[in-house]
C-alpha cells in the first residue's frame, strides 16, 4: 500500500512539473522584447526633437518613448510586448500632434508619422516677410491714386447737393390725415384684444401649472434612473479593480524612459524656437519700414476720402428728407390698414383663447394621473432599494474575506451567486425605469 502511495506521489510531482514548463513556454511565446523605429516628417522634411510615445490601448500605459534625431527618427526599445494594440503618439511645440492608432508592433519595422506645421520655420518667415514688403509698397502706390480720385469726386458731390427738396409739405399733410384714421381704428381693436388676452392668460397659467407638475415627475424619474446606472457602473468598476489588482505592472521603467525622451525633445525644441524668434525679429524690422511708408500714403488717402464722403453725404441728406416724408405717408396709410387687421385678429384670438383653455384642462388631468402613477412606482423602487442594500452588505463581506487570501474558491462561488442576484435586480430596475419613462411619455 505504501509503495502504491509513493508511486502515485512521484507521478503527481512529474505532472505538476510538466504543467509548469508548459505555462512558462506559453508566457515566453506571448511576451517578447522588440525594437521599432518611428520616423517623423512634415511636408517631406525630417522633424528633429519630436517627442514619441508608444501607449497601450487598454489602460493607456506608456511602454516606450524617445526623441527624434536630426534625421527625424527615434529608435525605441520595449522590454516586453504581448502583441496588444497600441498607439504611436508624436508631439512637438512647433507642429500639430500626430498619431498612429490601434496597431500591432513588429520587431525591426519603421513607422512613419507625418505632422502638420503649427508655426512657420525661420526660412519661411524671411520669405513671407519679403512678400509682405512688396505688397505694402504696391498698396502705397494705389493709396496715392485713390486720394486723387476722391478729390475729384468731392468736387462733383458739392455741385449736386442743391438739387433735391420739392414736395415735402403736401406729403406731410396726407400722412397726418392717415395717422388720425389709424388711431381711431386702433382704439377699437385694443378693447377687443384686451378681453381675448385676459382669457388666454388664464388658460396659459393653468397649462403651465400642469406642465410643471409633469416635468417634476419626469425629472424625478430621470434622477432615479441615473442613480441606478451610476450604481451599476460602480459595481462594474469595483469588479475590474479586483481583477486588475492581481496583475504586476512594469510601467516604472517605461515612465523613466518617457521622462528622459521628453527632456531631450524639449531641449531640441528650445533651440528651434530660438532660431524662429531671431528670424521673426529681422522680418519685423523690414516690415515696419515698409509699413511706415504705406501709413503715410494711407493717411493722405483717408483725408481725401473723408472730404469726398462729407460732400457726398451733404448731397444725400436733401434726398433723404424728401424720401423720408414719402415713407412717412406710406407708413400712416399702412397703420390704418393694420388697425383694421388688428380688430379682426382680436376676434380670432378670442377663439384661440377658448381652445387653449380646453388644452390646459387636459394637461392638468394628465399631470395628476402621472403623479398617482409615480407614487405606485415609488413603492416598487423602495423594495428594489432594500434588496440592493442587502446585496451591498454581502459584497462587502466577500471583499473583506478575499483581502485575507483564504478560501478563495469558496468566495469565488459566492461572488458568482451574488453577481447573478445583482443581474436579476438590474433587470427588475430596468423594467421599473421603463415604466417611469412610459408614464412620463404618456403624460405629454
Amino acid at each position: 500500500m505504501k509503495k502504491h502511495i509513493f508511486l502515485y506521489s512521484l507521478l503527481l510531482l512529474a505532472t505538476l512539473n510538466t504543467l509548469n514548463i508548459q505555462a512558462e513556454n506559453r508566457l515566453s511565446l506571448t511576451k517578447e522584447a522588440l525594437t521599432v523605429t518611428v520616423s517623423v516628417s512634415c511636408e517631406g522634411k525630417a522633424v528633429s526633437g519630436a517627442m514619441v510615445k508608444i501607449v497601450t490601448k487598454v489602460g493607456g500605459i506608456t511602454i516606450g518613448a524617445g526623441a527624434t534625431d536630426a534625421a527625424g527618427k527615434a529608435a525605441i526599445n520595449i522590454p516586453t510586448y504581448g502583441k496588444q494594440l497600441v498607439s504611436v503618439q508624436v508631439s512637438h511645440a512647433m507642429y500639430r500632434d500626430g498619431a498612429l492608432s490601434d496597431i500591432v508592433l513588429e520587431n525591426g519595422l519603421t513607422y512613419a508619422v507625418p505632422l502638420k506645421s503649427r508655426t512657420q520655420s525661420a526660412d519661411a518667415i524671411t520669405s513671407n516677410s519679403d512678400d509682405k514688403v512688396a505688397k505694402t509698397e504696391e498698396k502705397t502706390s494705389k493709396s496715392e491714386e485713390k486720394a486723387s480720385q476722391y478729390e475729384r469726386e468731392a468736387k462733383e458731390y458739392a455741385a449736386d447737393k442743391e438739387k433735391a427738396a420739392e414736395s415735402q409739405d403736401q406729403l406731410k399733410k396726407e400722412r397726418e390725415a392717415a395717422e388720425r384714421s389709424a388711431a381711431e381704428k386702433n382704439k377699437s381693436a385694443e378693447e377687443k384684444q384686451a378681453a381675448a388676452d385676459q382669457q388666454r392668460s388664464n388658460a396659459e397659467k393653468q397649462a403651465k401649472d400642469a406642465e410643471e407638475m409633469r416635468k417634476e415627475q419626469a425629472e424625478r424619474a430621470d434622477q432615479e434612473t441615473k442613480k441606478r446606472e451610476e450604481e451599476a457602473t460602480q459595481r462594474k468598476e469595483e469588479a475590474e479593480a479586483r481583477e486588475k489588482a492581481l496583475e504586476n505592472s512594469k510601467a516604472q521603467s517605461a515612465k523613466e524612459q518617457e521622462e528622459k525622451a521628453k527632456k531631450e525633445a524639449e531641449e531640441k525644441q528650445k533651440e528651434q524656437q530660438k532660431e524662429k524668434n531671431e528670424a521673426e525679429k529681422k522680418a519685423k524690422e523690414q516690415e515696419d519700414k515698409a509699413k511706415d511708408a504705406r501709413d503715410d500714403a494711407e493717411k493722405r488717402e483717408e483725408e481725401a476720402k473723408e472730404k469726398a464722403e462729407r460732400e457726398k453725404e451733404a448731397k444725400k441728406e436733401e434726398e433723404r428728407k424728401t424720401e423720408k416724408e414719402a415713407e412717412a405717408k406710406k407708413d400712416a396709410e399702412k397703420d390704418e390698414k393694420e388697425a383694421e387687421k388688428k380688430e379682426k385678429e382680436a376676434e380670432k384670438d378670442q377663439k384661440e383663447a377658448d381652445k387653449k383653455q380646453a388644452v390646459a384642462d387636459e394637461k392638468k388631468e394628465a399631470a395628476q394621473e402621472l403623479k398617482e402613477t409615480m407614487a405606485d412606482l415609488d413603492k416598487e423602487q423602495d423594495k428594489i432599494d432594500k434588496e440592493r442594500k442587502e446585496l451591498k452588505k454581502e459584497q462587502k463581506d466577500i471583499d473583506d474575506k478575499m483581502k485575507k487570501g483564504k478560501k478563495l474558491d469558496k468566495l469565488q462561488k459566492k461572488q458568482e451567486k451574488l453577481d447573478k442576484k445583482n443581474e436579476k435586480l438590474d433587470k427588475a430596475q430596468e423594467k421599473l425605469d421603463k415604466k417611469r419613462k412610459k408614464a412620463v411619455k404618456k403624460s405629454k
